[in-house]
Order: C-alpha cells, then structure tokens, then sequence
C-alpha cells in the first residue's frame, strides 16, 4: 500500500504531470517547449565556439524547432558541432534539478533569462523567434522586478521540468523521424553522414545517452515515494 504522499512530494510530481500535459496543449504547449529547443541550439552554437567555428544565426518557429546556421570547416567539427544538441537539453535538466536542490531557483530564473537574453542579442534572427525571447525575458523579468518570489520558485520547477521532458521525448520523436522519414534533416542524418552509420542507430543512441541522463537526474534529486 501507498504510504500517503507527503505535500512536498505530491508538489513535485502533480507540477511534473502538469507539465507534460501543457507541453501538449495547442500552441501554450509550443510556446513552453522553445525553452528546451533555445538549450539544443544553444548546444550547438557553444560547440561550435569551441571548435572556433562562427554562428551565424539561430532560428526558432512556432512549431517548437528551431535550427543554428553555424560554419563548418571540416567533418570533425561538424560531427561534435551535431552531437552537442540532444545531450545538452539532458544535462541542462540535470543541472536545472541541482540548482533547484539547492535553493537557487531565484538566480536559476534569472540565468535562464540572461541566456535567454544574449541569444537574442547575438544569435536569434527570425521574427517568431525574437517575440519569443522578449515575451519570455519580460515575463521572469516582471516577477524579478516584484519579487514574487514564490511564483518564481514555481516557474523554476516549470522550466526543469520541461527541460527535463523535452529532453526524453525530443529523442523519441528523432527516432520515430529517423525511420519513418529517412530523407528528413536532423543531427543523426548529419552525425551519419561523418561516420557513416545508419542514423536510425544514430537517434537510438542519442535516445539511450538521454534516459540515462534523465534517470540520474531522478537518482539524484526526484523526491522519493515510499512504499509500506
């Protein structure tokens, strides 16, 4: 029998359901998802910063995609510069969950926004994408400015949580693309062309490498539910 669930927990996991049912809700639900494709972008533009390659521009559309124009010098650097993207939404997730843990939900927000912020500044060029990121920087920014400190803390758990999702079931909709639509682009069609292996292995990959990243960030920092 299930012990009853303490107010902590039965937050956390009624938030985390809440969530996914409103990343699929017809347009709010496109709308929230750009959080975590901004983070796979974003994945993509600091590999290349790293492999000295120049961004230059990143696109994201109201269907929740989102793609960066970076240059590409050589095939080396156009495979790290494609497997940055769906890693990087899982790490960000766990790293969103540590911050959390640890209290740090004010500045979390806050870095999300900064982020958010030198994104526009730099990279983000369409016109959907530009409203996107002045609707989201001006929504924390109004919170921040009041100090409505609880409602922050919620939209800290917010974001994590769609990170968090976004970066499992991104993967499966790769995987589904990658066989059911061979000729569609993506990052295992472009890992593929470097190394020469089919990408529908390549998206299965990329998928095992999420979930597990994902379930570390449940090891680590989901509220346990204990069992009689």
């Amino acid at each position: 029998m299930f012990e009853l669930l303490s107010n902590e927990i039965f937050r956390f996991y009624s938030l985390l359901v809440l969530c996914l049912v409103v990343m699929y809700i017809p347009y709010i639900g496109k709308y929230v998802r750009l959080i975590s494709t901004m983070i796979h972008e974003g994945g993509h533009v600091l590999m290349g910063l790293l492999m000295g390659e120049k961004t230059l521009k990143v696109n994201l559309f109201n269907d929740a995609s989102g793609e960066a124009a970076i240059s590409i010098s050589n095939k080396f650097k156009k495979l790290m510069i494609a497997l940055a993207g769906y890693p990087s939404t899982a790490l960000a997730a766990f790293l969103s969950f540590w911050l959390i843990s640890k209290g740090y939900n004010y500045y979390y927000v806050i870095g999300l926004s900064v982020l958010t912020l030198l994104f526009l500044v730099f990279y983000i060029r369409n016109a959907f994408g530009i409203c996107w990121s002045i609707s989201f920087i001006i929504l924390n920014a109004v919170l921040v400015y009041y100090q409505q400190i609880q409602a922050i803390e919620l939209l800290a758990h917010i974001y994590a949580s769609i990170i968090f999702l976004e970066s499992i079931f991104s993967c499966f909709i790769l995987t589904y693309v990658s066989f059911k639509s061979p000729k569609t682009l993506s990052d295992a069609g472009n890992i593929a062309s470097v190394i020469y292996v089919p990408k529908q292995l390549i998206a299965l990959l990329l998928t095992t490498l999420n979930i597990y990243i994902a379930y570390l960030s449940v090891i680590y920092f989901f509220p346990r539910i204990l069992l009689n």
